[in-house]
């Protein structure tokens, strides 16, 4: 009995951290200093707590196509600001001003999101980046 509680007490903690890791400040992963916008299509959507990702596909100058990741905020928040789910679509040109990983990949912070000629607010409140709503 003793030994199952121990197993249980370590498995919840490893499920714990592994949550809180999942979940960052602003600062842990990107620099404020470091603006950054694309244009582009979406080619990829992952719709997840705690944080959402999507993926635009932007033409560089030398005509390659890249791929940069989009961090934003949960699919709740992001509902609340326009961007439901159901309302963007694989293929949809999209406008991403945010903030550059730290690491240089291409990642970034998205702030604002440009769909269809609205602006909806991407990033996640509380999270220590610039320009919160």
């Amino acid at each position: 009995m003793k030994l199952n509680l121990i197993v249980l007490a370590a498995s919840l903690s490893v499920g714990v951290t592994g949550i809180a890791l999942a979940h960052h400040s602003f600062a842990a992963e990107f620099d404020g200093n470091k603006p950054v916008r694309i244009e582009g299509t979406l080619s990829k959507l992952e719709w997840m707590n705690p944080h959402s990702y999507f993926y635009v596909d932007v033409v560089d100058d030398k005509g390659n196509v890249v791929t940069w990741g989009c961090e934003g905020a949960n699919p709740g928040v992001l509902s609340r600001r326009g961007m439901s789910k159901g309302a963007i679509k694989l293929g949809d040109k999209m406008v991403v001003d945010g903030y550059a990983a730290k690491d240089g990949s291409h990642l970034m912070n998205a702030r604002r999101i440009y769909l269809n000629g609205k602006m909806i607010f991407g990033g996640s409140e509380g999270d220590g980046g610039p320009g919160q709503q």
